[in-house]
């Protein structure tokens, strides 16, 4: 036994010290948090991932996908790990170290080589590019999905050299656990056309043929995502320029994937779109045209290797090269998650010419690497760091600003917040999110009139629902009852499950003393959301105006259970335990040596 593990190490020294390396250098990310980009809605704040219900992960869209596989995934994660981020964490981590191996697995079944095989398997577990990937847990869809697309492509490979139908079904389940875990997986039919080209050393029809059934999921699932990604806004009509000038911005940002494959200095999880320049789109045009000229001369010389390789890059590419334009960037680290190991391939095909010896070559990356990533992981040991990390690099990156802004609000770090919202609105006046968020920061800090006009300069831009929400907030701050009112009114027309409006009308009708109506409301909350216990303390406020205190003290009860800080509830409850006739001091004593100030003068009354 100890011999064959001895010669399975020995045989395969190379991706066992990059699966070691990997490991030890993404363990870092078992010590950092989540962020708040995608992770609270995919995860967090998912309540369909916290109480496991199928039918919402399998029936839903999420953040402009439907990946109702991932979802599942999430939930299963939820199950093990609950809100504990290193566990999140733990499991793209292992897909990643699968994914590597089974990199390997195919480099040297396809290619017949032990060089290209290590490269492939190193270069794909520790390139500092797949940092984003595997350290973003919202990017499980991205490092799962990629183990059925592995998986697919090596049941593919049993299905061509052994014929044998088992093979082929288990391809087209992988493929199709694959499409629900991420769309991007819907080229493996191209894959799989351009590995035939290169097995056979020819194209043939025919080969396309047991292809048919992967082509119509494909459809399917494009036809659905596509729907889904314009339902939740992440079509970009603003990137929507004439095909010339796509095909040209196409070509650039394949330049720039090689640059960065290359030269993997000053990533970013942003880049800034660049702008519509002449020397820009014919840059990328010329690119673009050397890249399909190899394509056309690797073909014509029989030069398979080169011309598969460099289809599988432009095929698992082709999606995110904004032809159909979505999100806010041309190109991304994450989006080379599979594509890279094309460039590996490429890079190990230019090095076999050359007689240096090959296991040197694969440490000497392993190191490079390593130490690289490393790096680059630290970038996102808090989700502020992070976005700090874009704004050193690109100082008018507005995404990265607003977000910025709204990090450190969350963190108390008020005035570092407002500058950062006044940079993104200075950065992008025409933005409606920087005026929204920089009016949130106006009403924690009790500035109702600035928060007022922030929010009035959001809702000139666009009719923003949560700008309603928060302008009728800070004209209720005001007293400004009936401009609150019509604002929350205004929202509900559209929205009738918005939970903030419902809350704010509630609170307009308890200071108007409309009991009836404050209650409606404030149960609308409740159903609306279970967990939020300030609902439960507005409504026992509610229940003791109507001398109800049983019900006021249950309330209260369950407002305190949620949240054990919540010290005005305390005072409330020896409120209303003194008209039950019950021993108040325990509350009036927590709430008073809590500086509630009308907890002191009770406490003084009934406990002296």
């Amino acid at each position: 036994m100890n011999g064959q593990v001895k010669n399975i190490f020995n045989q395969h020294l190379v991706v066992v010290i990059g699966v070691v390396v990997a490991l030890a250098v993404y363990s870092k990310f078992l010590f950092f948090g989540h962020i708040s980009w995608d992770d609270p809605e995919m995860v967090f704040k998912n309540k369909a991932v916290r109480d496991f219900n199928l039918k919402a992960l399998f029936g839903d869209h999420y953040v402009g996908n439907y990946i109702p596989v991932t979802m599942f995934t999430h939930s299963v994660g939820w199950l093990f790990f609950g809100n504990n981020d290193w566990g999140h964490h733990l499991l793209n981590i292992l897909l990643h170290v699968i994914n590597g191996i089974m990199v390997y697995q195919l480099g040297r079944r396809i290619f017949k080589n032990d060089l290209i095989a290590d490269l492939g398997a190193v270069i794909f577990l520790l390139h500092p590019l797949q940092v984003e990937s595997v350290g973003w847990i919202s990017e499980l869809k991205n490092v799962l999905s990629t183990t059925f697309y592995l998986g697919a492509i090596l049941f593919y490979l049993d299905f061509k050299t052994e014929k044998k139908k088992k093979a082929y079904f288990l391809c087209l389940l992988l493929f199709i656990l694959g499409c629900l875990s991420k769309s991007s997986v819907v080229v493996l039919p191209l894959i799989l056309v351009a590995l035939d080209i290169y097995l056979d050393k020819s194209f043939s029809a025919r080969s396309t043929i047991n292809k048919l059934p992967l082509i119509v999921v494909s459809i399917a699932v494009g036809i659905i995502n596509i729907k889904t990604q314009t339902a939740d806004q992440f079509i970009n009509y603003s990137h929507a320029f004439p095909y010339p000038a796509r095909t040209g911005f196409a070509g650039f940002a394949l330049l720039k994937y090689l640059m960065l494959f290359l030269a993997p200095v000053n990533l970013s999880v942003i880049y800034p779109y660049p702008e519509l320049k002449t020397s820009v789109l014919v840059l990328g045009g010329i690119f673009l045209l050397v890249v399909l000229a190899s394509l056309y001369f690797s073909f014509k010389k029989k030069q398979f290797e080169v011309f598969y390789t460099t289809l599988f890059i432009l095929f698992n590419l082709i999606l995110v090269l904004q032809f159909l334009p979505f999100g806010e960037v041309l190109y991304a680290d994450r989006y080379m998650y599979i594509p890279i190991i094309g460039f590996a391939w490429l890079l190990g095909f230019a090095i076999t010419r050359v007689k240096i010896p090959a296991k040197a070559v694969s440490i000497t990356l392993v190191v490079i690497f390593s130490f690289l990533t490393f790096l680059r992981a630290g970038a996102w040991s808090s989700a502020i760091h992070l976005y700090e990390d874009i704004i050193k690099k690109y100082p008018d990156q507005f995404i990265a600003l607003n977000s910025a802004g709204v990090e450190s609000m969350f963190l108390n770090n008020d005035e570092k917040s407002l500058e950062y919202f006044n940079r993104a609105i200075k950065a992008s006046p025409s933005n409606y999110k920087g005026y929204y968020n920089r009016g949130l920061l106006y009403i924690k800090n009790n500035k109702p009139e600035l928060a007022i006009k922030s929010l009035n300069e959001s809702i000139g831009i666009y009719d923003y629902r949560k700008a309603y929400v928060a302008r009728a907030a800070a004209y209720y701050m005001l007293q400004d009852l009936p401009k609150a009112m019509n604002d929350a009114n205004h929202v509900l027309e559209q929205e009738p499950t918005n939970v903030k409006a419902h809350f704010v009308l509630g609170n307009c009708y308890n200071d108007l003393n409309k009991l009836d109506e404050a209650m409606s409301e404030y149960n609308k909350c409740i159903e609306l959301n279970i967990e939020e216990p300030e609902y439960y303390f507005k409504r026992a406020i509610v229940f003791g105006k109507k001398q109800d205190f049983k019900s006021s003290l249950s309330d209260l009860e369950l407002c305190l259970s949620m949240n054990p800080q919540y010290y005005e509830a305390y005072y409330w409850r020896g409120v209303v335990k003194v008209n039950l006739r019950q021993n108040p001091c325990e509350d009036f004593k927590i709430a008073a040596q809590n500086n509630f100030e009308p907890a002191i003068a009770a406490f003084n009354k009934y406990c002296r």
